[in-house]
């Protein structure tokens, strides 16, 4: 009889990831439209959370005091608005890039 050893996952692997920061959004990364992270990132809210420990006056811009994605901000994963995915759960491929877009209102 064979006994079962402990299960081996997989480590993370290291990707890089960009974010496009778009609008008056720039006012908080120093005026940088585009930063690209490298880490063991597997999930949108992963990524943000690594940008916001280089940007940290963004991540009020975009979460609500709850950690929900503001009503008024779009997060996209490559081309996909992450409200019809997985919201902060929306997994990651290697070259990923998250746009961050506020919406715009007027008159």
């Amino acid at each position: 009889m064979k006994v079962a050893g402990p299960t081996a996952y997989p480590a993370k692997v290291p990707i890089m990831i960009t974010f496009n920061v778009t609008g008056f959004l720039t006012d908080f990364t120093g005026g940088l439209h585009q930063i690209s992270i490298d880490g063991s990132l597997e999930r949108v809210g992963e990524a943000l959370a690594e940008l916001w420990k280089l940007h940290p006056g963004l991540r009020d811009r975009v979460l609500n005091e709850q950690g929900q994605l503001r009503q008024h901000v779009n997060v996209f994963v490559n081309d996909e608005n992450i409200r019809r995915k997985e919201l902060l759960n929306t997994p990651l491929e290697a070259g990923s890039e998250i746009t961050i877009l506020p919406s715009v209102s007027g008159g």
